[in-house]
C-alpha cells in the first residue's frame, strides 16, 4: 500500500514537474503569435496617437503584429470585463486611463468584472486635468470662483457621472466647502462645447480636452492638476500654486494585464514597453496630449493604483453615487 501511494505521488509530482516546464518553455519562447492590446474607448480623439505608436512600437521590439481591440461601453467596463476573462498568457493586454479599476467598482452596481483579476503592468503617463469656465462667470481664480459660487448658483459639466471631471470637482468643492451643479454629459466633447457656448459655467476635464479653447481665450483656465505648469499653456497656475498644496486630480495611464502573467514575460513585454514609451515619436504624441510620461514596474503600478481606489472610493461614498 504505502509502494502504491509513493508511486502515485511520484507520478503526480512528475505530472505537477512537466506542467511546470511547459509553461516556462512557453513563457520564453513568447511571443509566438499576434497580441491584443484592448482600448476600453472609441477610435480617434487625443490618445488614438498615443495608443497607436505603443502598438507600433511593441510590435517592432516583440516580433509580432500587437492589434488594437477598441472596446467602447460603461465606462471601460467592457473592455476590462474583456481582459478579466482572458488568458494570463501575455497575448491581451489593456492600454486605459485608471478608472475602470479605481472608479467604477464604487459607483457601478454590476462591473461584469472582479477587479482581482486584473493587475496593474506600467503607469505609462500621468494625466492632468483643467479647471476652466467661461469668461462671462467673472471668475480669473480660484478665489473668484469660490466667492461667486457663494453669491449665486451656478454649473459645471463632465464627461458623465462617475468620470474623472465630476470625481474630481466634487472633490474639490468638500475642499472648498462650496456647491455648484453637476451637469453631466455623454463624453468630454458635448461637456466642452455648451461650457464654450455659455449654458454651462465650468468644466473640470482632461486637459487635452479644452487647453486650446484656453489659450484662443474662449474660456478662462483656473488651475491645472498637474505637478507643474503646462509647456503649452505657461499662464495657467497649477492647483498648487492657487492654494491646494495637496490636491489630487491626476489620473493614471496605465497598461493593464490578467493577473497572474508568469515572469519571464512581464519581463520581456516590460523591457520592451520601456524602450517605446520613451522613444521621440511616443513622446511627442503624450506631449500634443499634455500627458506626462511616467513609467514604472508592476509592484509600483499596483501600489499607485491602489492608492488611487481608495481615494475615489471616498469620493464615491460620500456622492452616494450609484450607476445601473
Amino acid at each position: 500500500m504505502r509502494t502504491s501511494l509513493f508511486a502515485a505521488g511520484a507520478r503526480l509530482a512528475m505530472v505537477a514537474l512537466m506542467a511546470a516546464t511547459s509553461l516556462h518553455a512557453t513563457a520564453q519562447e513568447w511571443p509566438t503569435k499576434p497580441i491584443r492590446m484592448i482600448a476600453p474607448q472609441p477610435p480617434g480623439g487625443g490618445p488614438e496617437r498615443v495608443i497607436r505608436g505603443i502598438a507600433q512600437g511593441l510590435s517592432q521590439r516583440l516580433g509580432q503584429p500587437v492589434v488594437v481591440d477598441y472596446k467602447p461601453g460603461a465606462a471601460g467596463n467592457l473592455g476590462t470585463a474583456d481582459l478579466a476573462r482572458s488568458p494570463a498568457d501575455g497575448y491581451t493586454w489593456m492600454l486605459a486611463a485608471e478608472n475602470s479599476l479605481t472608479i467604477n467598482p464604487f459607483v457601478y452596481k454590476s462591473l461584469g468584472f472582479n477587479r482581482q483579476d486584473v493587475a496593474a503592468f506600467n503607469l505609462i503617463a500621468s494625466l492632468n486635468q483643467l479647471l476652466a469656465c467661461h469668461p462671462k462667470v467673472g471668475a480669473n481664480s480660484l478665489q473668484d470662483l469660490v466667492r461667486i459660487a457663494k453669491s449665486r448658483p451656478i454649473t459645471y459639466s463632465s464627461a458623465g457621472a462617475g468620470s474623472n471631471g465630476h470625481m474630481t470637482m466634487e472633490m474639490l468643492l468638500t475642499d472648498l466647502g462650496i456647491q455648484i451643479t453637476h451637469i453631466p454629459y455623454k463624453g468630454p466633447a458635448p461637456a466642452v462645447q455648451d461650457v464654450l457656448s455659455g449654458q454651462v459655467d465650468c468644466t473640470f476635464i482632461v486637459t487635452a480636452a479644452v487647453v486650446e479653447h484656453v489659450k484662443s481665450k474662449g474660456l478662462v483656465g483656473i488651475a491645472t492638476t498637474s505637478l507643474s505648469r503646462i509647456p503649452s499653456a505657461p499662464d495657467i497656475p497649477t492647483m498648487k500654486e492657487v492654494g491646494m498644496p495637496n490636491f489630487e486630480g491626476n489620473f493614471w495611464l496605465a497598461m493593464f494585464a490578467p493577473r497572474g502573467l508568469p515572469k519571464a514575460i512581464q519581463d520581456k513585454f516590460g523591457k520592451a514597453l520601456d524602450e517605446v514609451i520613451r522613444t521621440p515619436e511616443v513622446r511627442e504624441a503624450m506631449a500634443v496630449n499634455n500627458t506626462i510620461l511616467v513609467g514604472s514596474n508592476p509592484e509600483v503600478a499596483q501600489a499607485e493604483i491602489n492608492k488611487a481606489a481608495q481615494r475615489w472610493e471616498r469620493v464615491a461614498k460620500r456622492l452616494n453615487l450609484s450607476i445601473d
